[in-house]
């Protein structure tokens, strides 16, 4: 009898915890100042970056629509020098020193540096003189974000140098409040900025984290452990496909209990719309002019994210498919994928026409067919074919193994004759897609071994030859990655024919038979 009672204390229990751990949620506190510096040049002899300064805006902003900071407390410094980062920062603490109560000061850079400076438009400033003026900054909360390195890769480095980025470690002085320091990759890696994603690596990702992205716990708003975790995952995912890889590293000394909240995607009032994605799958968002506007993955299905007003396409990546997406976000509005109409596209469909990640896709097929007469009495033999085949934009190459075997008499005695076939070819053609066919159009070569067995007392004989012919084809999708192809055309065949006589060869001749091919059956793309 007393169980009820004990379950509802237990649960009431559970709930003031719950409750408690929400309230410890360190959220930027109202003084918050964000000092963005991005500079696309460093010094002289350094390749110039394109997205540095972007970087900075995206951050700034994103701190200003969903993480509460004023616009007057954000400042963008874009392509300073190093006495103008000073300044910022000595301005930010004047302004510091006549607030009371929490506060906060936010500094991120984006641009070129070294094991010790920034590189800052031909100045140059010491990283060590930068973390001692934030960790003696007023602020009680202080983060320090810095995406900068340089070496080689595919993607435009950051600096051209080969010296390792920041080794950050954050010093516990004893009367630091907290400080928490994100860097976009070890010590010896290269930090990397992309074409495609018009920005860098990490701070593509770290800002699409904070639009929500990053909210691995469903509560609506994203702490600086989720934005960094998701940050470090995606830069480690998009900087795999370069030659370097990036690891984002994470260095906190925070005093208190919960966690620091840097932005709220999810808080009513807001001038963006939302966004719910589909699956926990690669998400591209883009706008009306075809320009990537976010690479998202998020690590639970349906999270959402918070975008400005404007038209957009967005594709989901799915396992077999590309799903896509149009839609008009407005001010406030709350989109859900799963209740839009969408469009799919296959990976190979893609691949043929220069999109998506991959650079070809390779399928396996079996199909049965005949194939027209090239040793008289044989008649039209059918065969059966087993095909390895690789999508790319421009051709699929395909390499099968043919076989087949017929029983015919001889024309003198009507003796059993069995006639087997062997063939080993390539093949290469172009794929047309349409709407509900894609139609091919190549050629093919192929080597076969012939051998002829006879029931009486002739002797067996085996000869060599070489097929050269057209290919044409028709595919149409039946389920996923598998689809039901047909495929015909003129072959001819280069082959040496022994006369016979008395039942002995009399001679041997060169020949070439023209005849035709068809097979049917199903291609699997994996």
């Amino acid at each position: 009898m007393q169980r009820p009672p004990v379950r509802v204390g237990l649960a009431s229990g559970l709930a003031l915890l719950l409750l408690l751990w929400a309230a410890t949620a360190m959220a930027l506190p109202e003084q918050t100042w964000v000092l963005a510096i991005g500079n696309n040049f460093g010094d002289p002899d350094e390749i110039g970056l394109r997205y540095a300064e972007r970087d900075a805006r995206e951050f700034a902003d994103v701190l200003h629509q969903l993480g509460g900071v004023p616009a007057g407390r954000i400042r963008v410094l874009a392509d300073g020098s190093a006495e103008a980062v000073v300044e910022a920062l000595d301005e930010i603490e004047r302004r510091l020193a006549e607030t009371a109560g929490p506060s906060a000061l936010v500094v991120f850079y984006s641009g070129h540096a070294d094991a010790h400076t920034l590189h800052l438009g031909g100045t140059r400033l010491a990283f060590a003189d930068l973390r001692g003026r934030i960790e003696a900054s007023r602020a009680t909360l202080r983060l320090l974000i810095v995406d900068a390195c340089g070496s080689g890769g595919v993607s435009r480095v950051k600096g051209v140098t080969r010296a390792p980025t920041f080794a950050v470690e954050v010093e516990d002085g004893g009367a630091s409040e907290g400080m928490a320091v994100i860097t976009s990759s070890t010590a010896n890696e290269s930090s990397q900025e992309s074409d495609r994603l018009q920005a860098s690596f990490f701070s593509h990702h770290l800002v699409n984290g904070l639009r929500g992205a990053a909210d691995a716990d469903e509560d609506g708003v994203v702490s600086l452990d989720e934005a960094y975790a998701y940050s470090y995952a995606e830069t480690l995912r998009s900087s795999g496909r370069t030659m370097t890889l990036q690891h984002p590293t994470y260095n906190v000394d925070l005093k208190g209990k919960g966690q620091v909240v840097l932005t709220r995607p999810a808080r009513p009032g807001s001038r963006l719309g939302r966004v719910e994605l589909g699956q926990a799958v690669v998400h591209l968002v883009s706008g009306p002019d075809g320009a990537l506007v976010a690479e998202l993955h998020p690590g639970r299905p349906r999270a959402e994210v918070a975008l400005p007003a404007r038209r957009y396409r967005v594709q989901e990546r799915l396992p077999r498919v590309y799903r896509q997406y149009a839609f008009e976000l407005r001010p406030g509005q709350r989109l859900a994928l799963a209740d839009l109409d969408a469009s799919e596209l296959r990976y190979d469909r893609l691949v043929r026409k220069g999109g998506g990640v991959d650079r070809a896709i390779h399928g396996l097929s079996l199909l049965g067919g005949a194939r027209g007469e090239i040793v008289p009495g044989d008649g039209a033999t059918g065969h059966l074919v087993l095909g390895y085949g690789l999508d790319t934009r421009w051709l699929t190459a395909g390499v099968r193994l043919r076989g087949t075997r017929a029983v015919s008499r001889t024309p003198i005695g009507g003796a059993e004759r069995i006639h087997s076939e062997l063939g080993l070819g390539l093949t290469a053609e172009h794929i047309v897609d349409t709407a509900w066919l894609s139609l091919s159009f190549g050629v093919a070569l192929e080597g076969m071994l012939h051998s002829q067995t006879f029931a009486d007392d002739e002797p067996d004989r085996r000869a060599g030859a070489l097929g050269v012919g057209a290919l044409f084809a028709l595919e149409r999708v039946l389920w996923r990655g598998i689809s039901l192809r047909l495929e015909a055309g003129p072959t001819t065949t280069l082959l040496r024919r022994a006369a016979v006589a008395g039942g002995a060869i009399t001679s041997v001749a060169d020949e070439a038979v023209l005849t035709w091919w068809s097979s049917g059956g199903l291609k699997w793309r994996l």
